[in-house]
């Protein structure tokens, strides 16, 4: 019989940690330390020691700082500049164009750097002045830049890929291969969405007046801006699906290729990679604090018996897998509206992933699944965390009103996608059989 009390008091623990203004990182730690040390006694906090080791000797993890400071350096490289200038031409002519190629960039920076805040701070700084400047409305301006950015945490090498892979014990290049197919379906329907919509609201993104635009030839020698970013994807993504290197070798090699983008566009110098080693280290910081902290949670979780509870009362409920799934997002959603993405997935997936594979499930399909969720979660409040980044960089007549108005369409999109995706796993399969072979 599993005994309630201690696991009452280890959620009561981490919701009054986070009531109280408890960094997420000590929350976690201090509500499962203390409930450890009063139920189960001293000796078992060798065993949470055990766990962080565990984390932190994972070579997995190794790939995360240097991704990181990959995307680090691409935001200062001047890349995107060069991408801005050959989209506004190519797609400026038509109506919503700046839009459309604002959610381009973003596809292609998540798949050079892995992480949201590029896409999102680049574009809120070069994408969103210009924009608004030429008469697009906030609503049409500002969703693109935010939906495009949560791409990063999807496409191709995604962080959280990276970390769900350690937690699910997956191939981190079967995940990468599966998380291409709904990336790109997902920004062809945001692209789809602005076009339709500015088809038939054309006042909210006039195009470019045609003094503005340029020749064909001034076009070709702009679209050189596609060169490095290709170079760069094809060399990190590439060399993962070519088996030629592993995530965390393929990591050495972006971080290597964005200095050497950086130093094509005399950007490269010493204060540009200072900045971006100390920003690398401030968010690795925060992300493994993070780990560090619900690793302990999820010891003594596990310990208590609060997931063979969990585990129990899904199974003994006689679900079918749909309606399993579908209680399954509803948590997801849930959870994502008070606690960040790498808290949620290092408590939901040890819970969920096995009832996932019981019930006959690939957990590659389900970590892409819960990957997609976790996009929206980004893109809503109150932790919707790539809404304050654009805040922090955008004009000062744009307001959180406009903000949140404006992601409202997208998160729709990306709810209809997850359920594409619950409904046909093959969707997320189907490439990662073709490169690395049928398991």
């Amino acid at each position: 019989m599993i005994d309630w009390i201690p696991i009452m008091y280890l959620a009561g623990g981490l919701v009054l940690g986070l009531v109280t203004g408890l960094p997420m990182a000590f929350a976690l730690a201090s509500s499962s330390i203390v409930v450890a040390w009063i139920f189960i006694g001293p000796m078992s906090l060798p065993f949470v020691a055990t766990n962080i080791f565990g984390m932190m000797s994972n070579m997995v993890l190794v790939a995360m700082p240097l991704f990181i400071f990959m995307a680090c350096v691409l935001e200062k490289c001047g890349v995107a500049h060069a991408l801005y200038d050959f989209m506004q031409q190519l797609l400026g002519g038509i109506r919503g164009g700046l839009s459309m190629g604002t959610v381009l960039i973003c596809t292609l920076i998540a798949a050079m750097s892995g992480v949201t805040t590029t896409g999102v701070v680049t574009m809120g700084i070069i994408a969103l002045p210009i924009m608004l400047k030429h008469g697009y409305s906030k609503s049409i301006a500002i969703g693109p830049i935010l939906a495009g950015g949560a791409l990063g945490i999807l496409i191709p090498p995604s962080v959280s890929l990276i970390i769900y892979g350690m937690i699910s014990r997956v191939s981190i290049g079967r995940l990468f291969a599966a998380g291409i197919i709904p990336g790109l379906m997902l920004s062809f329907l945001f692209l789809s969405y602005i076009g339709i919509r500015c088809y038939f609201q054309p006042h909210l993104a006039p195009a470019l007046p045609p003094e503005q635009r340029v020749s064909l030839k001034e076009k070709i020698l702009l679209a050189k801006g596609l060169v490095l970013p290709v170079l760069l994807i094809l060399a990190v993504l590439g060399s993962i699906f070519l088996g030629i290197a592993s995530p965390t070798e393929a990591a050495a090699v972006g971080a290597v290729g964005a200095l050497v983008s950086a130093a094509i566009n005399r950007r490269l110098n010493w204060q540009m990679v200072k900045e971006a080693s100390y920003r690398t280290m401030a968010v690795n910081g925060m992300i493994m604090w993070i780990l560090f902290g619900t690793a302990c949670f999820t010891s003594i979780f596990f310990r208590t018996g609060g997931t063979q509870l969990v585990q129990d009362a899904i199974i003994g409920a006689g679900l079918e897998p749909v309606q399993f799934f579908l209680i399954a997002i509803a948590i997801m959603i849930a959870f994502g509206f008070f606690v960040d993405e790498i808290t949620e997935m290092m408590i939901i997936v040890p819970i969920l992933l096995p009832i996932v594979i019981q019930l006959g499930y690939d957990p590659v399909w389900f970590g892409i699944l819960f990957m997609v969720e976790e996009q929206m979660d980004y893109l809503t409040p109150p932790f919707g965390f790539t809404l304050f980044y654009l805040k922090g960089v955008a004009p000062p007549e744009v307001s959180m009103g406009d903000i949140y108005r404006s992601i409202l369409p997208f998160v729709a999109i990306q709810f209809i996608v997850m359920l594409v995706i619950l409904f046909f796993p093959q969707i997320t399969l189907w490439f990662p059989d073709v490169i690395f072979g049928l398991r």
